[in-house]
């Protein structure tokens, strides 16, 4: 008869993602997992299949929860400009509020992994694809009702939004100053009253 998992998954894969946020894939250890999750070695095994199994659970589970986030703040308005415009804010202020400079998670394993793993790869590739698509429907809604110029079509300012969104990500992390930061997202959103 088949054990029953004495734990839960969501907790395991947000204590895990903690791990690779602050030491990478390659530096954390299966020790670093065991310690951070409170589960054995086979556990681990049996449950995820090995840690790159649970990394990509685990990095999965962040994209989904980042993505709920953000549909959670854009719900507060019905303004398509001020929803761009907080999840600017939301990204600034977890930039600010980073003591560790762990960063983003995407970013991090998109940057030491996305050259020597597919899956990861892919993984990044389909958040950049639905960061992108959120942008440009935010965008088009917004040319539709005025608040938003249409000098720019709807897909190439919501490519620019996220490869400014991802920069400002990066940006924060090497140097995490408020009015800088907060000059490059004024600047960034701008292009929406082009």
């Amino acid at each position: 008869m088949p054990k029953t998992k004495q734990f839960d998954e969501t907790e395991v894969l947000v204590k895990a993602r903690e791990v690779f946020s602050v030491k990478g894939y390659n530096g954390t250890s299966m020790d670093d997992l065991v310690n951070a999750t409170g589960l054995s070695r086979s556990s681990i095994y049996d449950t995820f299949g090995d840690k790159h199994g649970l990394f990509l659970k685990s990095l999965s589970h962040y994209c989904t929860s980042q993505g709920d986030e953000l549909q959670n703040l854009c719900a507060k308005t019905d303004s398509p400009k001020k929803k761009i415009r907080a999840i600017f804010d939301y990204t600034l202020k977890s930039i600010l509020t980073d003591k560790e400079r762990k960063g983003c998670l995407m970013v991090n394993v998109s940057m030491e992994l996305n050259a020597v793993d597919r899956d990861v790869a892919a993984i990044s590739l389909a958040n950049m694809e639905d960061m992108e698509q959120t942008f440009s429907a935010l965008v088009k809604e917004g040319q539709a009702k005025g608040e938003i110029s249409k000098k720019f079509s709807p897909k190439a300012l919501g490519r620019l939004l996220y490869s400014n969104l991802m920069g400002l990500r990066v940006s924060g992390m090497n140097r995490p100053e408020p009015d800088a930061l907060k000059e490059i997202v004024k600047l960034a959103l701008s292009i929406l009253d082009e």
